[in-house]
């Protein structure tokens, strides 16, 4: 729905004599002192995604907008976030007696944030209820790690509960598997020697998480709203039953911090197997549907309308969330101003821009995939480009990656900014909001940040203490992140500015067909052979000219309904050719033929 707010005045000064002379947004006008102000009225309270607290950053950010010149949207959904309302861990005595453990996260009289508002320590979208037995450590998680636990001990963990150590792969996975090997619940903990007092300091004294520290996050296997699959959870969206949402696991799970992973393991050695230790919890839930709130804020532009830039990042969080996602959406927010400055100054973008915050993004990428899925034909018409802000301010070590429609873009940016390109500008993996608009819209993404170790992931420690005390006290590096947002966000929506990357796609392309394992469907699989010798011919002029709306290629692989065939994302990581090798692993030789024509007619078509 629009908000009605006016275009108002922007009470700034400009910074120097150059954005005098130059209307346009200006890099160097990111304000530390707005940045540190930002930071702190984004939390004031704990952002928890469909929370009565939530509402004062959706607020803060929609008036940001608004004051910036810029119109504004409130874009709501109704989606399935079951809430946790209660939770109980507790552990056998040598005695036979239960004893309840403090699942509680203990703050410091340093931050008093920290002492207050705690979201309790839960997993979204796990399966409530009760469980009890044997507790076994399994690792990592892996599928490897339980295949071997299987092997040495046969079934003997069938009925068990899992302690898992979190790292090497999405933690959904992980609960998955344990699932999946016939376990009754999982425990998950970060141990110290990843994230803790073995890294070093631990809070108050240094960024690294204390021993009671706990990491929350979703076990949700699929992104968006997990009852409206492929459609907009609109309030009156026909959805299906929980029951029949995919990627959902089925058994409880909780997060838990080292200090009471190390009670359970009673000084076992961490190997794989049994563990001295009988548990029993408790998950209860709210499965009332929740709403959340996207906030967007758009600008036309002068001479390519329908060409857009969109600029997002996630606003939800686990509790207070300064570093995930404060700082992203801290420097979205003051990239908003420096844009509504020009604005002020009678300068507009050729192409029209939209500023997003994401909301439910920790559940599972669901606000921006509700959005996408309901503007998708809009998107896969008019959508250029996507730039991603996740975590974008905590260190000094600038990192980046992009589809290769974006490579140019973003390592002439870097150059104009000062910084080193990375030399490897890798497609974004999983994890955060562009994967809807490359996987169901085909947008070109990038994503970029400004990083530095800590140990707050996803807990309700992450306060702007720890990063006004040890990660970025006088806000630099978010100034450096803005400056560069701006210098980005700048250039794509320049008319000239020219997004293609058929060329980059097909060199990756070929390389991912190279290792494409044999088939026995030999007829389909000689014409994908000859249709990448022909990707393979024609990367070998010398200049290739510019496709038309070159940004276009990755929509070539999409289909009608559904997720890209050329390239997917699962969990954290992601892979070519998602519909092929699903079809290969499963072994029904239709589905794999289905799936080397469709990349062969889509290489045909891209080509």
């Amino acid at each position: 729905m629009l908000i009605p707010l006016p275009l108002l005045g922007i009470p700034f000064a400009l910074a120097n004599a150059s954005q005098q002379a130059e209307p346009g947004p200006q890099p160097q006008a990111a304000s530390p002192i707005r940045l540190a102000e930002t930071m702190d009225q984004l939390c004031q309270r704990p952002r928890l995604a469909g929370s009565e607290d939530s509402q004062a950053a959706i607020d803060y950010a929609a008036q940001v907008m608004a004051d910036a010149g810029f119109e504004v949207e409130i874009a709501p959904y109704w989606c399935y976030l079951p809430r946790q309302t209660e939770q109980s861990l507790q552990m056998q005595t040598a005695q036979g007696e239960w004893r309840a453990l403090d699942m509680r996260e203990q703050g410091y009289a340093e931050d008093p944030r920290s002492l207050r508002d705690h979201i309790p320590p839960m997993h979204g979208l796990t399966a409530p209820g009760r469980a009890e037995g044997d507790l076994w450590y399994v690792g990592y998680g892996t599928e490897a790690e339980f295949q071997q636990l299987q092997k040495k001990f046969g079934d003997a963990f069938v009925g068990g509960i899992a302690l898992i150590r979190y790292g090497a792969l999405y933690r959904g996975l992980k609960v998955a598997h344990a699932e999946a090997f016939g376990f009754r619940a999982a425990l998950l903990y970060t141990d110290r020697e990843d994230d803790g007092e073995v890294v070093g300091p631990v809070l108050p004294k240094g960024p690294w998480r204390p021993p009671t520290g706990i990491q929350r996050g979703s076990v949700y296997n699929a992104d968006g709203d997990p009852l409206t699959p492929g459609w907009a959870a609109l309030e009156h969206a026909k959805r299906i039953l929980p029951s029949q949402a995919q990627g959902m696991v089925h058994i409880p799970s909780l997060p838990i911090s080292a200090a009471n992973a190390a009670l359970l393991m009673a000084g076992a050695k961490r190997k794989l197997g049994p563990l001295p230790s009988k548990v029993r919890l408790r998950i209860k839930q709210d499965p009332n549907l929740v709403q959340i709130q996207n906030v967007l804020g758009r600008v036309e532009g002068a001479t390519h309308p329908e060409e857009w830039v969109i600029v997002g990042a996630h606003r939800d969080a686990w509790g207070f969330g300064a570093t995930d996602n404060g700082t992203g959406t801290t420097v979205l927010l003051e990239t908003v101003r420096v844009f509504g400055e020009a604005l002020q100054r009678g300068w507009r973008p050729d192409r029209t821009l939209i500023f997003a915050t994401w909301d439910a993004e920790e559940w599972g990428l669901v606000g921006s995939t509700e959005w996408v899925e309901q503007y998708r034909d809009i998107l896969r018409e008019k959508a250029v480009a996507y730039v991603n802000m996740d975590v974008a301010a905590t260190g000094p070590n600038f990192g980046a990656s992009c589809t290769p429609g974006l490579v140019a873009s973003l390592s002439q940016v870097c150059l104009s900014q000062g910084i080193d390109a990375p030399k490897k500008l890798g497609i974004p993996g999983g994890g955060s909001d562009h994967v809807p608009f490359l996987e169901l819209a085909g947008v070109e993404v990038v994503a970029f940040g400004f990083h530095g170790g800590n140990g707050v992931y996803h807990s309700a420690l992450d306060t702007p203490y720890l990063v006004e005390k040890f990660l970025d006290p006088d806000y630099q590096y978010h100034a450096q992140a803005a400056a560069f947002a701006v210098a980005l966000v700048k250039r794509l929506c320049a008319g000239d500015c020219v997004v293609d990357g058929r060329r980059g796609w097909m060199q990756q392309v070929v390389q991912a067909l190279d290792r494409l394992p044999e088939t026995t469907l030999e007829e389909t699989l000689d014409k994908l052979r000859l249709q990448r010798e022909a990707l393979r011919l024609s990367l070998r002029v010398q200049q290739s000219p510019l496709s038309e709306m070159g940004y276009r290629f990755p929509r070539f692989f999409l289909p009608p309904e559904g997720r890209s065939f050329l390239w997917r994302t699962a969990g954290y990581g992601s892979d070519w050719f998602p519909r092929w090798k699903q079809a290969s692993t499963e072994g029904d030789a239709d589905a794999k033929k289905e799936a080397l024509e469709e990349l062969l007619e889509g290489l045909k078509k891209a080509g």
